[in-house]
C-alpha cells in the first residue's frame, strides 16, 4: 500500500508555515501531488489555520520539505550509546 504522509507546523525553520511530506517509494508523483492538492492547498480551514491569509488557490508563504520515506528506520539512543 502506497502511503503519503504530511506534517504541518504553523513556524518551521525559516519561520514560515512549514509542510514535510513523507512519501512511499512507490508513490508516483501524480498520486502525491493529487494528495497534496485535496489535503492541503484545497483545504481552506487549513491554510487559514497555518496563518495564510491568501486564497485557497495560492500557497506562497507554506515551505514544503519532501522527502522519501525509508523501509527500515534506526533508532539510536545517544545516552546509551556514549562511552565514557
Amino acid at each position: 500500500m502506497s502511503k503519503v504522509e504530511i506534517m504541518l507546523s504553523k513556524a518551521g525553520p525559516s519561520g514560515r508555515p512549514h509542510a514535510t511530506v513523507y512519501v512511499d517509494a512507490s508513490v508516483s508523483l501524480a498520486a502525491a501531488g493529487a494528495t497534496l492538492q485535496k489535503n492541503v492547498t484545497r483545504n481552506a480551514d487549513l491554510l487559514k489555520r497555518l496563518g495564510l491569509k491568501a486564497c485557497p488557490a495560492c500557497i506562497s508563504g507554506l515551505d514544503w520539505d519532501i522527502r522519501q520515506r525509508f523501509e527500515e528506520v534506526m533508532q539510536v539512543d545517544l545516552e546509551k550509546a556514549a562511552v565514557g
